[in-house]
């Protein structure tokens, strides 16, 4: 290797390397570090839904609540496009069941929203939860991504390639900023026998292979099972 080579590799090592960027150039979105809230003190006075985000950042869910959003990231190919509507009206649904009168109906969060200033550059899915909580006079706001909504090819009962859907879910406190819970599910069906086809749900309505929705649905179901509140 000649001295040229030899200049070359050690640039490009130390371009690799500098403190704070990542190799696409921009710097890495921080990773929430919050001591974990005592939710048994929380109270749902008023709490509301955010419309999904397209997108996640990094390796990491807990990037994702402070990225500006001009750096979430998906492959559009496996992003179908009413991904984000789908899931935004299944949380809904899921937090009505759970708290009724004291969820926002989601017609007026999706006007609230929609009058928000937002800027890709600097906003976040996080100051946009506070920012439409305060709007709505909620306490709380239930905020997620979605980066993978991939319909089945085929039929109910034979598929070519199955669903596949990946989404995560966050609780943030609107008075504090704070995140509060997160969740993600994240499945893609491998056969009927098994993932989420060993569910009771599904076997009450008889095995077969499930739609984007389908399996976006039973996500939500399975991810508020876990949901603190």
């Amino acid at each position: 290797m000649n001295v040229k080579s030899v200049f070359i590799w050690v640039v490009m090592g130390a371009a690799l390397i500098v403190p704070g960027l990542l190799m696409d150039g921009h710097a890495p979105c921080p990773v929430s570090a919050e001591p974990q809230t005592a939710l048994v003190t929380v109270r749902v006075e008023r709490i509301g839904v955010m419309p999904f985000l397209k997108g996640r950042h990094g390796s990491e869910i807990g990037e994702t609540p402070d990225c500006p959003l001009s750096q979430l990231y998906f492959n559009p190919e496996r992003l179908s496009g009413n991904a984000d509507r789908s899931l935004t009206q299944y949380v809904h649904e899921a937090l009505q069941k759970r708290h009724g009168e004291k969820v926002t109906s989601l017609e007026k969060a999706l006007e609230a929203y929609g009058k928000i200033s937002k800027d890709e550059a600097k906003d976040t899915l996080r100051t946009l939860a506070v920012k439409l909580g305060e709007s709505l006079e909620a306490n709380l706001m239930v905020a997620g991504t979605v980066w993978r909504y991939e319909d089945r090819s085929g039929s109910a009962v034979g598929a070519i390639s199955p669903a596949s859907v990946a989404f995560v879910v966050y609780l943030i406190d609107v008075a504090s900023g704070k995140m509060l819970w997160k969740a993600e599910f994240n499945e893609t069906q491998r056969s009927l026998s098994e993932n989420v086809l060993g569910s009771w749900a599904f076997i009450r309505k008889g095995v077969k292979w499930l739609s984007a929705d389908e399996l976006a649905r039973y996500g939500v179901r399975e991810v508020f099972q876990k949901f603190p509140l």
